[in-house]
């Protein structure tokens, strides 16, 4: 039985860059991090450094940063995969404008996806990519939906 949820974690071609635009942008608080070798093996890559930087929202969600040092085949692209591809994480926002955020997103070194943008009848919603490509939604709940919790 699942006791807990405790993190998610994303992997990034650049930590530093990843954490400025998760704190600075967005408003996660930078939390501890470190720098090791043992979870190498963990990651099917022994002998690999691993650095990481854990964040959090003010809400309590906590996101695991982290990257391999000197690895020379990490892309600093956007991946361009369509979200309908298994294993594409997203994470879900709720905000009150979306194009602010969005700008935000933009400002800091993130994508805007503009042709994601949808009203559902209860809510706009809109995806954004970090600077590694991990999805970003966005949701401006409109009227009477419940399935975000307390809105």
């Amino acid at each position: 039985m699942i006791k807990g949820f405790p993190h998610v974690g994303f992997f990034v071609a650049d930590l530093d860059r990843a954490t400025r635009f998760y704190v600075e942008g967005l408003g996660f608080e930078a939390q501890e991090g470190g720098r090791t070798d043992a979870p190498g093996p963990l990651l099917e890559m022994p002998g690999a450094t691993v650095r990481t930087r854990f964040i959090r929202h003010p809400d309590g969600m906590r996101v695991e940063l982290w990257t391999i040092e000197d690895r020379s085949s990490v892309d600093d692209v956007v991946d361009p995969r369509p979200a309908d591809r298994p294993g594409r994480p997203h994470m879900c926002f709720l905000v009150d404008d979306l194009d602010a955020v969005a700008e935000q997103i933009v400002r800091y070194g993130g994508v805007r996806l503009d042709g994601t943008r949808s009203d559902l009848g209860h809510g706009e919603l809109m995806f954004c990519a970090d600077p590694d490509g991990t999805r970003i939604e966005l949701v401006k709940v409109t009227q009477g939906w419940t399935g975000y919790g307390d809105t």
